[in-house]
């Protein structure tokens, strides 16, 4: 009886005293698939971006649809950087927040004239209201063509 009392009295201290159910469960529908729908895929699944002469930076949008519908801040880093003053430059915004109406979030990737010809990996990531990691990334190439 006592036993029983005291495995009770866990319980409920467990389920009751601490912050949050720890047997409650969190669902999650969202995901995360980066585009960038303003500019055209090669037949390697690289997206390419031509570069405008004359300019020091050429300017492209990227997206993230996450299926969120809070406010969901995503994170942004790319591969490759550019030395400045002793510190590394990247060609992308860090982060944006997604919109509660569409669940997607921009930001804007702008390399730099020494970056044409290479390949710039794009990687994006968030985390949901459910504590779940999601990480995509694209690539975009630099051309320089026109």
């Amino acid at each position: 009886m006592v036993k029983n009392l005291i495995m009770y009295i866990f319980i409920y201290i467990i389920l009751i005293g601490c912050e949050g159910n720890p047997i409650s469960f969190c669902e999650s529908n969202c995901y995360l698939d980066v585009q960038a729908s303003s500019l055209t895929m090669n037949e390697d699944g690289i997206y390419e971006l031509e570069w405008l002469d004359g300019y020091n930076q050429t300017f492209t949008t990227l997206d993230a649809e996450t299926g969120s519908e809070t406010y969901t801040r995503v994170h942004w880093d790319t591969d490759l950087g550019m030395w400045y003053q002793g510190e590394v430059m990247k060609p992308i915004n860090y982060s944006s927040y997604t919109d509660e109406e569409d669940g997607i979030a921009h930001s804007v990737l702008g390399p730099w004239e020494v970056m044409i010809g290479k390949t710039i990996t794009i990687y994006t990531t968030y985390t949901d209201d459910c504590g779940i990691d999601y990480l995509d990334s694209i690539k975009v190439k630099v051309i320089n063509e026109i």
